[in-house]
């Protein structure tokens, strides 16, 4: 063979690898958009700078934008005359806050609109139930009920510290409760002032935060994950073989033998309820606290539990709810509780959500609000002391 012709193979043989490798790549990266392969994320300054104008909040992490607050600090919907007492409040993540629809759609305002009691709206897009409970403690608003929203999926937030490696999209640093003997301990939030906020840009502090997160520790050494995709892409391939070949065995099973076990390892939460975990632990007791404290404060506590579309659609398709573990510890303990996923099993669910998995829509809250009226009414009118029994709901199917 000449010369020529081993330099016109050697050549064509580049072009096919480096045309094969642009595909493989650009397949990984449609792929990721929608199952979130790679955990690493990438922050700018200006997204720190928007973070830091917008909603810093050097305990909680970040809170709602000044502009979005009414007279007492809740989402703006309208100011409160001054009293000594109101009739409730809510904390919790964006399915407290109300995200994706207006101000009068939330279920807080469902509630007022309905009643004509006070309802304010403590909630923020993005919050680990940690961080509602904190907001909590630092909040001085005196009222009757104080409720605590839990979506299912915040047990995977409770047990991160920078949940950009978690959630997969920029979200700033928070604090962090870990378990220390039998009982809870605090990790403050690491941005405690803004000026260390651009540390956020150094790779040998990121490192430092990894330390103190459970998503990392999970991706590398559980799953195998790679962090982000590299080029070559086949280089990312082969060197994580095992974490992809798994994870194709996963979506082959979910479509030709679908199973229980199989679609909860599409979603990464659904583990840290299956055993009895240190999160789940942590998670458990943030919720002790939380009614401790309502209790001490003479507030009664009462806790929302609301299911993500997927967790209803595992439950209706298996009849097995993923999240059974939370709802069997607010039962043991006795409190006040209402779980949705029970509520709405029964019903179209589909129409309480904006679009697939998101936010509830104005239908949804308004079910939320009449589910809470009757449980508050029940509980005024049996004027239940704070050591009361859990509320049963009705036509809860667990």
């Amino acid at each position: 063979m000449t010369i020529k012709k081993i330099a016109f193979w050697m050549l064509l043989i580049m072009i096919v690898s480096l045309i094969v490798d642009t595909m493989f790549y650009f397949t990984m990266s449609t792929i990721n958009k929608k199952r979130k392969l790679f955990y690493r994320v990438d922050i700018t300054r200006e997204r720190i700078e928007f973070w830091l104008r917008n909603s810093y909040n050097p305990i909680l992490g970040w809170d709602l934008p000044v502009a979005e607050r009414n007279n007492l600090g809740a989402r703006r919907n309208k100011d409160y005359p001054m009293k000594e007492v109101y009739k409730l409040k809510a904390f919790g993540d964006s399915f407290t806050y109300g995200a994706e629809v207006e101000n009068n759609d939330t279920w807080e305002s469902v509630v007022e609109i309905k009643t004509g009691w006070d309802c304010l709206n403590y909630g923020v897009g993005a919050f680990g139930t940690d961080q509602a409970f904190l907001k909590y403690k630092m909040n001085n608003i005196k009222t009757e009920y104080t409720v605590l929203g839990i979506l299912c999926e915040n047990i995977g937030r409770v047990a991160s510290i920078y949940p950009a490696l978690y959630m997969r999209e920029w979200t700033p640093p928070k604090p962090r409760f870990i378990m220390q003997g039998d009982t809870i301990r605090l990790i403050a939030n690491p941005i405690s002032n803004p000026d260390s906020a651009f540390n956020l840009l150094d790779k040998t502090y990121i490192q430092r935060l990894k330390k103190l997160d459970y998503w990392p520790y999970y991706y590398k050494r559980t799953l195998e994950a790679p962090g982000k995709l590299a080029w070559p892409a086949l280089y990312t391939i082969l060197g994580h073989l095992p974490f992809f070949f798994e994870r194709a065995q996963i979506e082959l099973e979910r479509i030709f033998c679908p199973s229980y076990e199989t679609e909860i390892q599409s979603y990464k939460y659904f583990h840290l309820y299956e055993n009895p975990n240190e999160i789940f632990k942590v998670l458990n007791s943030v919720i002790d606290q939380f009614v401790a404290l309502s209790r001490k404060r003479h507030e009664h506590p009462i806790i929302l539990v609301f299911p993500d579309q997927v967790s209803l659609d595992l439950i209706r398709k298996y009849g097995k709810n993923p999240y059974q573990p939370l709802i069997d510890f607010l039962n043991g303990r006795g409190y006040d509780f209402l779980d949705f996923g029970g509520l709405f099993f029964n019903g179209n669910y589909v129409l309480y959500y904006n679009s697939y998995n998101s936010h509830f829509s104005p239908y949804g809250n308004s079910r939320v609000a009449d589910e809470l009226i009757t449980l508050i009414r029940e509980l005024d009118t049996k004027k239940l002391p704070l050591t009361n029994t859990a509320y049963k709901n009705k036509d809860s199917v667990f």
